[in-house]
């Protein structure tokens, strides 16, 4: 525990509220992508702007959960990636039932907490250090970081970490100890190999490209870029998810089934941009029948987004497919529900300032259903997708 880097998942909207907080098991977090609003709950609200302690409300905010791993004195830095930014946060003891509820209804206060306006000096960097000397740091002009804290193994702490205005760019999370962590015994050789070539389908000639693997490490990702071969040490019988993405191309995602094979290839085609090229989202599944999106979908979310971000001049047209018996192909039912579908991934690319100018949507029913007779739950889900046609590149 916390003797490693993480690089933090993009995050639901949810991991703005403190039920839900994130938690960290290592001991540098980095968020690329900070969410926008305070999640589906203000918890801190209706303060006064000179308040010492609290936030006189939450903006744009991401909760962290975390258990200290030694005692010790623990300090940290929060490392904006654009100096920019300006973040404030609150940390508040975790160890009392039903804490979430007791800070929104103020009942516990933070044990410290730093408001004080981003100083472009320190590039806009705060935190807790030993040489502050206040627990707490109002609004305005300010110290950037606030005391140290004594920590005794086991101690649960929350994390705010706050941006008063919508956040440029994300941010890393550092912790310090004092003394030091022991370092981790040695790490033992996995027993299975995970190789990963990347080409173009065309061609088939190597390229190189981004990759996140899902499920080869417990509760995190790992992300790597700039190579057309990959290899990874990792336990048997994981049930792996590889996204895959290169400006120019066609982005990629595939699932793979668990083996105690020695070696588990795989081979990854790129299909290059060109009107008419369409993937299917196969990861974006729905809620039984209805346009409300699964939660284990929201990676495909943002690996579609991430495509549109890389390629600015790509336009696409998001079709929406679902699930019903084929005596009732395009009802009037199924038209309206495909197009809900569509039109729920076209909101998000929108909300997170894909142009509309890019992007259009339609309803296609279940005149194209991947399984027409669907004989499992497996096949069904498969039927209710999305997918996404380049109409100009």
């Amino acid at each position: 525990m916390f003797t490693g880097t993480v690089q933090a998942q993009d995050r639901p909207a949810d991991h703005g509220d403190c039920v839900g907080a994130i938690y960290i098991k290592d001991s540098i977090v980095v968020c690329d992508r900070p969410g926008r609003g305070f999640g589906n709950i203000l918890e801190i609200k209706e303060n006064p702007a000179a308040d010492l302690k609290w936030l006189e409300r939450e903006h744009h905010t991401v909760w962290y959960l975390f258990r200290a791993p030694t005692t010790t004195l623990l300090t940290f830095d929060i490392i904006p990636q654009d100096p920019a930014d300006d973040i404030d946060f609150l940390l508040f003891e975790g160890g009392l039932p039903d804490i979430c509820n007791k800070i929104r209804k103020k009942e516990v206060a933070p044990v410290r907490s730093n408001i004080s306006r981003n100083d472009k000096e320190l590039n806009s960097m705060c935190g807790l250090s030993k040489e502050a000397t206040e627990d707490y740091v109002r609004s305005g002009v300010g110290a950037a970081y606030s005391r140290a804290i004594e920590v005794k193994e086991g101690d649960l702490y929350y994390l705010l970490v706050d941006f008063p205005q919508r956040p440029r760019a994300g941010f890393t999370l550092h912790f310090h100890y004092d003394p030091p962590l022991p370092p981790p015994p040695p790490a033992k050789e996995l027993p299975q190999a995970l190789v990963i070539d990347i080409t173009d389908a065309n061609t088939g000639a190597a390229v190189d490209a981004a990759i996140a693997v899902e499920g080869m490490m417990f509760d995190s990702i790992a992300k790597l870029k700039g190579k057309s071969h990959y290899e990874f040490r990792m336990d048997n019988y994981r049930r792996l998810r590889i996204s895959c993405l290169r400006k120019g191309y066609m982005f990629h995602s595939e699932r793979v089934d668990p083996s105690g094979d020695e070696v588990v290839q795989v081979n990854i085609k790129l299909t290059p941009i060109a009107p008419g090229a369409k993937v299917v989202l196969d990861d974006i599944n729905f809620v039984g029948n209805d346009s409300k999106v699964k939660r284990d979908s929201e990676a495909s979310l943002y690996l579609l987004l991430h495509f549109m971000e890389q390629n600015p001049t790509a336009k696409v047209e998001i079709q929406g497919h679902v699930n019903g018996p084929s005596y009732k192909k395009n009802s009037k039912e199924f038209i309206e529900l495909s197009t809900e579908r569509a039109r729920t991934v076209y909101n998000f690319l929108m909300v997170n300032d894909i142009a509309p100018e890019r992007l259009s949507y339609v309803g296609l029913g279940n005149a194209h259903m991947l399984f027409p007779e669907p004989k499992n739950r497996v096949e069904s889900e498969a039927n209710r997708r999305v997918e996404v046609r380049i109409t100009d590149k």
